[in-house]
């Protein structure tokens, strides 16, 4: 094996703009949102329409084909078109996620004049009640509903994404079918595989709401053996005699042979630029950032990440001959554990349960 000696060239080819952290729903799992008391604040610190404009002609120019406009809820900045299509205009792949409840009439014109390429809308249950328990606002339900089915006149792809917690998690099959009948049985429901704390200073409690590991590991099995048994028909499907094989992973987490700054894309082709105007690896990973809006885009990229210190992975997860299986990150290790080379004990027991299941 031959490890490389020094550092691969950075291309920032895929960004996220971070246009806001607020958000006019309360989801309980939510790893960005800031209460609503800190939104006049935030307001303040928020980027002008101007300036994101200027930054996407700037990280266009560094070599970012894909970008990725979030937040928050970006359609709730009353400058959201204006910034759109100003983005827009400078040629990216986009994609928007939204949770598809402030969808206007102007929204509408604008997108279809300028469509995404992708859309990514979030359905956190089948019904207003769960929308009340998960979101907090019960009406947001049926504006949720109206939203994607304006969205999906565009000829943009529209991609279903859910957060299943405890207060939604019988109401998993409800949420599928619901995208089948309303939008077709070929869109597919993507579940957030394992809901983390929350970052930078949001304010979500999420140990309360999220799955127990056991939980967790039974609903991703479980949509998995349903996707086989579509794929196979129900008649040559027999779940009794289906055979998961199970490898033991590569416990030498040094030994890599591509180099990188936290094992992963960030900060080597893909970073994020937060609401407030900070470039970091990713929406995850906030503890190391730099400023293109003081900067530039090109001497931040470049300066990033402002590290004084080595990332050493503890010997517990060193050692570990599940790792292959373990869900962790950089990113993820910090929220958990508040240190960037932690052992989660959520995640450990995600990796038990499973190879119990199993």
């Amino acid at each position: 094996m031959q490890i490389l000696k020094e550092m691969p060239e950075r291309i920032p080819m895929d960004g996220t703009f971070e246009l806001t952290v607020r958000c006019n729903l309360k989801c309980k799992m939510c790893l960005f949102r800031h209460d609503d008391s800190e939104n006049e604040e935030i307001i303040k610190n928020e980027r002008t329409a101007e300036e994101w404009i200027d930054m996407a002609r700037q990280v266009a120019e560094a070599g970012t084909f894909n970008l990725l406009i979030t937040g928050g809820e970006p359609m709730l900045r009353k400058d959201f078109c204006e910034i759109y299509e100003g983005i827009y205009k400078q040629g990216f792949m986009l994609t928007l996620y939204t949770n598809a409840t402030l969808v206007t009439p102007k929204i509408m014109e604008t997108l279809r004049r300028y469509p995404p390429h992708r859309i990514g809308v979030t359905i956190y249950g089948a019904s207003e009640e769960t929308y009340e328990e998960v979101c907090g606002n019960g009406k947001a339900f049926n504006r949720a509903i109206e939203g994607m089915k304006l969205l999906s006149t565009l000829p943009s792809i529209l991609e279903f994404r859910t957060t299943i917690i405890k207060d939604n998690y019988d109401e998993v099959d409800a949420i599928e079918d619901l995208v089948h009948r309303e939008f077709g049985e070929d869109k597919t429901l993507t579940q957030t595989r394992m809901v983390n704390k929350a970052v930078r200073g949001a304010c979500a409690d999420v140990d309360s709401c999220r799955l127990l590991p056991e939980d967790n590991v039974r609903i991703f099995l479980r949509r998995g053996f349903n996707k086989l048994e579509n794929l196979v028909g129900k008649d040559r499907f027999d779940i009794k005699k289906a055979k998961l094989e199970i490898t033991e992973g590569d416990s030498q987490h040094s030994s890599k042979e591509i180099i990188s700054l936290f094992g992963c894309d960030a900060g080597m082709k893909s970073y994020a630029i937060s609401w407030d105007g900070k470039l970091i690896g990713c929406q995850m990973l906030g503890k190391f950032f730099t400023q293109p809006f003081i900067n530039t885009f090109r001497k931040s990229w470049e300066e990033y990440p402002e590290r004084t210190e080595v990332i050493k992975l503890n010997d517990k997860c060193v050692s570990c001959k599940n790792s292959n299986l373990c869900l962790c990150c950089y990113a993820t290790r910090y929220a958990e554990t508040g240190d960037l080379g932690g052992c989660p004990k959520y995640a450990c027991d995600d990796v038990k349960e499973l190879l119990k299941f199993l």
